[in-house]
């Protein structure tokens, strides 16, 4: 069986399953960048399953040491800025590939005349 030149099998082109996936890179990384501000801004804190409550100390894995719920908190604090930022390097990157991706459209674009 034959297929149009750039086609697979499928009825995708090559082109178009490439800046799906690049399409998807950008939902990842903003997904990324909104977890600190919703489901990771979560007021409870957990030790091992256990909810937290201040004045609480949680054993480190492997014995070495423990951590209060007021370091547990500062840490959570801390790491959400770090989270967001990931999040909004590989949206961007994501967003780099795409447009890219969308600059050299087969069949199309600035070079077709």
């Amino acid at each position: 069986m034959t297929h149009p030149a750039g086609a697979s099998p499928q009825g995708r082109s090559p082109w178009r399953r490439a800046v799906v996936a690049h399409a998807v890179v950008v939902l990842l990384g903003l997904a990324v960048l909104a977890y600190p501000f919703t489901f990771g801004a979560a007021a409870s804190l957990t030790c091992r399953g256990a909810t937290m409550q201040p004045g609480d100390v949680c054993a480190k894995a492997g014995d070495s040491g423990t951590q209060s719920y007021a370091q547990r908190a500062a840490d959570a604090r801390n790491a959400r800025p770090v989270i967001a930022v990931g999040g909004l390097l590989v949206a961007g990157f994501g967003v780099v590939l795409l447009s890219g991706e969308l600059r050299r459209r087969p069949g199309g674009g600035a070079d077709a005349g």
